[in-house]
């Protein structure tokens, strides 16, 4: 299963000490909100399908709008292949 500190880890390096060290980031924290682009949250769908072997539903995963969201959809799919 994929955790929110995974998540939240690859936001980390994603954005790369942008975000105060300090920034909550848990299933409530909304994407836009971290001033993630389009093109980050791709590379960390990306990351975390290659390291669990997995794929994201695109089109859901573009739509989300939570670290939640976007945790449930990974979560979904780490369940569909075990």
């Amino acid at each position: 299963m994929i955790t929110i500190d995974e998540m939240a880890g690859l936001i980390r390096q994603e954005m790369r000490g942008k975000l105060p060290k300090d920034v909550r980031i848990d299933e409530s924290t909304r994407l836009d909100e971290l001033g993630l682009s389009s093109l980050q949250v791709s590379e960390i769908v990306f990351t975390l399908e290659d390291e669990h072997g997995v794929e994201f539903d695109p089109a859901k995963a573009a739509d989300a709008q939570t670290l939640g969201e976007l945790l449930a959809l990974g979560n979904e799919a780490v369940l569909e292949v075990s």
